[in-house]
């Protein structure tokens, strides 16, 4: 009994030199708190990481296939639909065909081109003794025929719409002609001669005059329009008030290649002109699939690709 009551004693002596913790379930909770926030902490991290990683990779990728769809123009500048560069070894493609005009004049013309100036002609136009076309025939590396377009160089053109468009005004291949006509008339009709009668016009080159045309002073454009063949279409027109007359090309509104192009006179019944084009790798055959640089027309003077 003695020895129990002298071990009590010992206890509660030395329970008063021990301080009982301060707050003791609230420092629990703390440290439940704190190792929760830890653990949140990390595990964002972690996510972040594997974010980066995969942005890191996607941009990456996007920018290998950027770089795959980007080729540069003729003078340096980017052009980055690649349907619209003409490479060496490769024809561009055009067709063209018109609606009956005031003379009886139709034009109906395929010609196959290529850079080291080789290609085919062939031409199916009615008046050719007062329309001097492009003569039927194939040619070798230098001998496309030029007599439409001699001494006119196309290949100087610049692809950028700001430059190619102080070209048209000072140094185009036909700052000769058109002299007496103001402007934006000249510039308009240059454009519409470059587009209609140069199969060396490259496409790269046609969609820059699609752009230098629509910013012309008094050309209207029109968004979600059809051309003559049916096809959808952004309208360029311009109009010639003294003379009464309204020009209108239809471009593709991806491409911006010329599709069709009318003349309304007064009244009278508009001239037509319908254009096919794409780019192959052989001259004498006709674009197919994806080779198209928009959708195929076939409702002026439908041919026969062997006549």
């Amino acid at each position: 009994m003695i020895a129990m009551t002298d071990v009590r004693e010992r206890l509660r002596r030395a329970s008063e030199h021990v301080t009982p913790p301060d707050r003791a379930f609230e420092r629990m909770l703390e440290r439940r708190d704190r190792k929760q926030r830890h653990e949140r902490v990390a595990a964002a991290t972690v996510a972040i990481v594997a974010a980066v990683a995969v942005i890191g990779a996607s941009v990456a990728l996007l920018s290998g296939l950027a770089r795959e769809r980007v080729k540069p123009g003729s003078d340096g500048t980017q052009q980055v639909d690649p349907r619209l560069v003409l490479d060496p070894g490769e024809y561009f493609y055009l067709w063209i065909r018109s609606s009956e005009a005031v003379d009886g004049h139709i034009q109906d013309q395929e010609t196959w081109w290529a850079l080291d100036a080789s290609g085919e002609v062939r031409n199916r136009s009615t008046r050719q003794d007062k329309y001097p076309d492009l003569p039927t025939g194939v040619y070798e590396a230098g001998e496309f025929p030029a007599e439409l377009f001699a001494g006119r160089d196309v290949s100087r053109l610049s692809t950028d719409p700001e430059r190619l468009a102080a070209q048209l005004q000072t140094e185009s291949p036909y700052t000769d002609v058109l002299l007496g006509e103001p402007e934006p008339e000249r510039t308009w009709r240059v454009i519409t001669i470059l587009l209609l009668d140069h199969p060396n016009v490259r496409p790269d080159l046609r969609a820059a005059l699609f752009e230098v045309a629509a910013r012309l002073e008094s050309v209207r454009r029109t968004e979600h329009v059809e051309d003559s063949a049916g096809r959808s279409a952004t309208a360029l027109s311009f109009t010639n008030e003294e003379a009464r007359v309204t020009w209108t090309e239809y471009f593709d509104p991806t491409t911006r290649q010329l599709m069709a192009w009318t003349s309304e006179y007064e009244d009278n019944r508009p001239a037509v002109v319908v254009v096919d084009s794409g780019i192959v790798d052989a001259p004498g055959t006709r674009p197919t699939g994806d080779e198209w640089l928009f959708r195929q027309s076939s409702v002026i003077g439908e041919s026969s690709i062997g006549s």
